[in-house]
């Protein structure tokens, strides 16, 4: 009896032994199955390492992660994955070229919607590509055709004679302004206002002007370009005429290129007792203290000839151009219209004649040193006659106010430059 119930018992012990035993099977089955399953294990079988895949899942979606590991495995594509230019809706694509051997760099290029709007482009340069890359589409750069036309550009700048990295900027800046320009003009255009602004008497809207004047006369040097261009001559005489802006006062622009109106005449005053003729009110005041002030000095100044008429200074001028030739009268007549004296802020003093060489007499010496003092200048200076268009007239002076005839006397410039230069700085 008692050996059947130890017979039952061992009987029972094996049971159990065999029921765990298959427990244990079962699990490692089971475990097996779970592992040979998962993602990691896959990624394993398509060939990528312990470390790769570790990367693969903390860089790659789940989904991302099943065609990695549906594909053959490819290494760079983790590294790929890290640039900004990937683009995770291409992953099968990257995979099948990286398998044909495709360098990962030019695969991202290839792949690259901003590369193949640029490589689309007709004048695109595979040489330029990294520099393209590195100009990225905004607000002010658009569109590929910018980006090309503007690297492109900017390199071919560099083999021009006389560029200037520093002023790479500011040639990109020509080339807006004017794009029909050829690179060898812009760099010249640039470069010559680099040269020009730092001048005396420097005015930025007539740069045009002086890159032409410059162009038709490389003989002249930067400043004689300025002075040149402020006074007008880059014009023939007497064209493209204006009206004189005679709100300006005393200190009005009256020349060759300024005419006076026909019917003009300010309020004058006779200079009975100081000369001929008549000046506008506040000339007059001040020429009469200036002759007074000489007179205490021991020098005598008179007026010989102050405000003329239109109709005056056409018969003269017309007088002069019967006894020569026109070309000769402009030299030292003014057309009707063109001439100070029609404004009343002119007189020539004591004389009209070069043949008096009023320039050799102590009258001359003093007015050349006082007559600022009261609002005067020499207005034709010797050695500017190719400014002002008329000969040296040593007794010609223009009332222009006090406040500015010490500085143009000063100055050297003639009356043109320095009103250039005066009403560019208002």
């Amino acid at each position: 009896m008692a050996n059947k119930k130890n017979q039952k018992k061992k009987n029972r012990s094996r049971i159990a032994v065999i029921i765990a035993a298959a427990v244990v099977i079962v699990a490692i089955a089971a475990t097996a199955l779970i592992y040979t399953g998962s993602m990691q294990y896959r990624l394993k079988k398509a060939g990528y390492n312990a470390d790769e895949i570790e990367l693969i899942e903390y860089t790659f979606s789940k989904e991302e992660q099943q065609i990695l590991a549906a594909n053959k495995a490819q290494a760079d594509i983790i590294e790929m994955a890290s640039d900004s230019r990937f683009q995770a809706d291409r992953l099968e694509d990257y995979l099948k070229e990286l398998s044909g051997g495709k360098d990962p760099y030019v695969l991202l290029d290839d792949f690259d919607p901003w590369v193949i709007a640029l490589r689309a482009e007709e004048e695109y340069r595979e040489e330029n590509l990294d520099n393209y890359l590195r100009v990225y589409p905004n607000d002010s750069l658009a569109d590929a055709a910018y980006v090309v036309s503007y690297i492109n550009r900017s390199y071919d700048l560099i083999g021009i004679e006389g560029y200037n990295i520093k002023l790479a900027s500011k040639y990109e800046a020509r080339y807006q302004e004017d794009p029909s320009a050829s690179l060898e003009e812009i760099v010249r255009y640039v470069n010559m206002s680099e040269t020009y602004s730092v001048l005396d008497c420097y005015i930025s809207s007539n740069l045009e002007r002086y890159d032409a004047y410059s162009k038709a006369n490389p003989e002249l040097d930067p400043a004689e370009v300025i002075s040149c261009v402020n006074a007008g001559i880059d014009r023939p005489f007497y064209t493209d005429i204006q009206s004189a802006d005679m709100s300006q006062g005393c200190l009005v622009l009256v020349n060759k290129y300024y005419a006076v109106d026909k019917d003009y005449e300010p309020e004058l005053v006779d200079l009975s007792g100081y000369g001929s003729g008549s000046l506008e009110k506040t000339a007059a005041e001040w020429f009469k203290k200036m002759v007074d002030a000489a007179r205490e000095d021991g020098i005598t100044l008179k007026s010989v000839s102050a405000f003329r008429t239109w109709n005056t200074q056409n018969s003269l001028y017309q007088g002069y151009v019967n006894s020569a030739d026109q070309d000769t009268a402009d030299t030292y007549s003014a057309r009707p219209g063109h001439s100070e004296h029609e404004t009343g802020l002119a007189v020539d003093i004591n004389t009209a004649s070069t043949a008096a060489h009023f320039e050799d007499s102590d009258e001359y010496e003093w007015l050349i040193n006082n007559c600022y003092k009261y609002g005067f200048i020499l207005r034709y200076p010797e050695g500017k006659e190719y400014l002002t268009g008329y000969i040296y007239e040593p007794w010609h002076y223009r009332y222009v106010g006090t406040d500015h005839a010490q500085e143009i006397m000063e100055s050297g410039l003639t009356y043109e430059e320095w009103f250039a230069c005066y009403t560019d700085s208002k």
